[in-house]
């Protein structure tokens, strides 16, 4: 059984070996996906409905744990995860893998109507060679624009043992027009482009890299910065460390937030922070060696961060805490799995 946070098959291990694709228009040189700076409002994230773990919904709380609130309902065996909160709080953008079928991104009202499925329709039967798998989206400022990855080819299987996709693109998606931008794309084989959030300011993305067994250095993975037009890439963290798992900036643009090592059993990692230029590296929490951490996301006023981590009943549960360390507050207390925490607006409700 795969582990509760990675994708199907698909085996989706990360990274950005990329040829450039120059876009034919001008891209918003604002960002993408991060913490809406703004009043603390609720929090979205995965919530499993089963012991198995098989299937998957959007559910919303207030950071005082008040206000629980169901967002979607997947059929059977369908995990809806990775909510995305739109910067004026309309909507939830979020990842929908469904059996025997590549994912899907749709969006959704935060009270729960107005489904709507932005990746195109795909034949029964489909898979990544067919039809396009899209994953980790991200709202643009104007919040009619998203960024997402798009894997598409052929599958080989490489000298780990795991699929690994021929493409893998950064792509913008105009809501309204379906018209895409592809930014980037991977080179055959290499890994995938994914877990991309873009600066509050300044029109650079920080994405996860994780090399396929092709890739130089084989079998590794770090956070890079990128400029939007693709020039500038920099690495952020030293391969050694590990560092991934839905990076997140604060809402000033002076942080960027990441779990390492990320490993996918989520066993003896902490959350830090580091500086855009690479400095300043600075850690979060100090959980004990055996617990579980998931992924985080800073809050809109950028005080405290938002993560799930082992809760009382054994299973992980969303947390809150100051950024500066402590004190570290329960929001929801489930039997189930909670994780991937996305922080909104105060005006989303």
């Amino acid at each position: 059984m795969p582990t509760p946070r990675s994708l199907p098959l698909r085996s989706r291990r990360v990274v950005l070996l990329a040829v450039l694709c120059l876009v034919a228009v001008v891209l918003p040189l604002t960002d993408a996906g991060a913490t809406t700076p703004g009043a603390d409002g609720a929090i979205a994230f995965k919530h499993y409905l089963d012991a198995d773990r098989s299937t998957g919904a959007i559910v919303t709380v207030w950071p005082d744990g008040t206000h629980w609130k169901r967002v979607t309902k997947p059929s059977s065996g369908t995990v809806d995860d990775q909510p995305d909160w739109a910067p004026d709080g309309s909507l939830i953008a979020f990842r929908r893998c469904a059996p025997d079928a590549p994912c899907a991104i749709y969006t959704v009202r935060p009270d729960g109507t107005g489904l709507r499925r932005i990746t195109p329709t795909c034949p029964p039967g489909a898979d990544e060679t067919t039809c396009a798998d899209e994953s980790e989206v991200a709202f643009l400022p104007d919040s009619r624009h998203v960024l997402l990855t798009r894997a598409t080819g052929r599958v080989r299987v490489l000298a780990d043992g795991d699929g690994w996709i021929e493409h893998s693109d950064i792509v913008v998606r105009d809501l309204r027009t379906g018209h895409d931008h592809v930014v980037r794309r991977s080179r055959p084989f290499t890994g995938d482009n994914v877990e991309m959030v873009a600066a509050p300011t300044g029109g650079r993305i920080v994405f996860l890299r994780n090399n396929s067994p092709l890739g130089k250095p084989a079998s590794a993975k770090a956070l890079f910065v990128v400029r939007w037009d693709g020039s500038h890439l920099r690495r952020l963290t030293p391969w050694s460390t590990e560092a991934g798992d839905h990076p997140d900036w604060s809402p000033d643009g002076r942080w960027i937030l990441y779990r390492a090592p990320d490993h996918g059993d989520f066993l003896d990692s902490q959350l830090y922070v580091v500086h855009p230029d690479g400095r300043g590296t600075r850690q979060v929490t100090h959980v004990p060696s055996g617990t579980r951490l998931l992924s985080s996301s800073f809050s809109p006023d950028g005080r405290r961060v938002v993560f799930g981590r082992d809760g009382r009943a054994g299973e992980p549960d969303i947390f809150t805490m100051s950024v500066d360390g402590g004190p570290v507050h329960q929001v929801t207390y489930s039997p189930r799995w909670d994780s991937a925490p996305d922080w909104g607006p105060r005006r989303a409700g």
